[in-house]
């Protein structure tokens, strides 16, 4: 009974040490910088503020959870942005406003959404081109393609039912917010629970022996793509449903910080190790590094070179991690 007892400590630390090195780092990480904001102003331990907060942060993380599908097979994905915009500008120009028009709108972006990520797989996972110039070729051409669309002007509205999945709220809560929620529950379980999960893991870890084991290779890849268009997409129309509008511009946000998000959770860039939860915390916690930022008026610049920092401190501390535990 004493050596079991003794033992108990040990488990504990063995397990907390599990977490931690699992997706706990960076949920330490918010609630660390939550608290030294509430330090400098008290007025974030207002629930409304946690509130406004999370709803801003489920535009990239429901984006950041379709770039953690990509990055787990190895790839990345910098086309999102572009998809956001094009998106943006597509569905204000055919909703017009109007709500029976949500439908027919829906059904064209989902087709769009599709299309870019078939586009993106031809290109990285038949035709081998490197997936960081393909995606960010990919991105160029989108935003271009909406410039030519709207001729510099971008004209239309989101429809008032449509808006109110960015503008609403369930019990207080903001219906955007439980969107992200349900999105990255699905997500958790399809990447945790299912055999192509497992694929998607095992692809990203090392394709050969994938392969050689029965991994359907090229489809898991080509399905990861697909999967992250259609994640920008409903990042897209969530954003569009709060703003209402379209705008050009709507998407140059998202050119890194969905892979900032994903990345300071512990998404590995070579594939194989990360999680949608982790990528949520890392969504969160870009979020209210910006929320910070400005409550201390940090200026735009200093903002990116603080979230470049993090980015590259956040690769480093991971690897770290993943070579004690190949030790």
């Amino acid at each position: 009974m004493e050596q079991s007892t003794a033992g108990q400590p040990d488990r504990l630390t063995s397990r907390l040490g599990a977490f931690v090195r699992g997706t706990g780092a960076v949920w330490i990480a918010v609630i660390a910088l939550y608290l030294v904001s509430a330090i400098i102003s008290p007025a974030m331990f207002q629930v409304s503020h946690v509130l406004n907060m999370l709803q801003v942060a489920a535009f990239v993380g429901v984006i950041a959870c379709g770039q953690t599908i990509v990055l787990l097979i190895g790839g990345i994905d910098l086309s999102q942005a572009g998809t956001v915009t094009l998106i943006n500008i597509i569905s204000t120009s055919l909703m017009m406003g109007s709500n029976d028009n949500i439908a027919p709108a829906l059904a064209i972006c989902v087709l769009l959404a599709v299309g870019i990520g078939l586009a993106n797989a031809v290109l990285i996972v038949f035709l081998r081109v490197t997936p960081l110039i393909a995606t960010l070729s990919a991105n160029s051409i989108l935003f271009g393609a909406a410039l030519v669309y709207t001729g510099g002007a971008p004209h239309g509205s989101a429809a008032p039912a449509f808006n109110w999945i960015g503008q609403g709220n369930v019990f207080g809560v903001p219906a955007s917010t439980l969107f992200w929620l349900v999105v990255a529950l699905a997500l958790t379980w399809l990447t945790k629970a299912t055999v192509y999960g497992r694929w998607l893991m095992a692809t990203g870890a090392n394709p050969v022996a994938a392969r050689l084991m029965g991994v359907p290779v090229k489809v898991v890849q080509a399905s990861a793509y697909v999967m992250s268009a259609l994640m920008a997409m409903l990042g897209s129309l969530l954003l569009t449903a709060y703003v209402g509008t379209p705008s050009l511009g709507i998407g140059d946000q998202f050119l890194f910080s969905a892979v900032a998000a994903a990345v300071v959770g512990g998404v590995a860039l070579t594939g194989g190790m990360g999680s949608i939860p982790a990528a949520v915390g890392g969504a969160i916690f870009i979020t209210e590094l910006a929320s910070f930022t400005n409550m201390i008026r940090i200026s735009t610049g200093t903002q990116m070179v603080l979230q470049g920092l993090i980015i590259a401190l956040s690769v480093l501390l991971y690897r770290t991690i993943a070579r004690k535990r190949r030790a």
